[in-house]
């Protein structure tokens, strides 16, 4: 399909994989998703908030030593939830090196809408974008991107050999 269908529906799958579990948080062990984490996620109405914890989980630490509703610590649902996000990602794309690349694209896609979801929730001046805050917050975002990087890296490359033309 290419690059652009993997990077998207892996992305997607990404958000919504993390999404699901943590709706359904008090049926999974503790040492896949912390209780803490499970509460203060069930813990909010807004949807805006909720897609913030997500993104905050997928992308550790940084974000969680700036917001009080983040998280602070990498956990299993991250690379899970990214190993399976590059892995949709790679069997899109058809190959191994486009697999790799769809899988990185879609990670540096979620942290920037992942910055953007954060950067809304967290202030009422949407003018600030430039700030120097909204600026130190995509960059905690994206020094965050790197154990995720490698988790989709690593799907990219089984869904992109499984799906490659032989």
């Amino acid at each position: 399909m290419g690059q652009a269908i993997g990077a998207l529906f892996g992305l997607l799958t990404t958000f919504l994989l993390t999404f699901v579990i943590l709706m359904f948080g008090a049926f999974i062990p503790a040492d896949v998703v912390s209780t803490t984490i499970v509460s203060n996620f069930l813990g909010y109405n807004d949807l805006e908030i909720k897609l913030a914890i997500v993104g905050s989980l997928l992308y550790p630490p940084y974000l969680g030593d700036i917001l009080p509703y983040a998280v602070s610590q990498s956990t299993v649902l991250m690379a899970v939830a990214w190993g399976t996000g590059g892995l949709v990602a790679g069997l899109l794309s058809r190959d191994i090196v486009q697999g790799i690349f769809a899988a990185l694209f879609a990670v540096i896609i979620g942290a920037l809408l992942t910055w953007l979801i954060v950067f809304i929730v967290g202030t009422e001046d949407l003018t600030a974008i430039f700030s120097s805050l909204s600026l130190r917050l995509m960059q905690d975002t994206l020094m965050g991107a790197l154990y995720p990087g490698i988790a989709a890296v690593i799907g990219g490359i089984l869904g992109g050999g499984i799906t490659r033309e032989r």
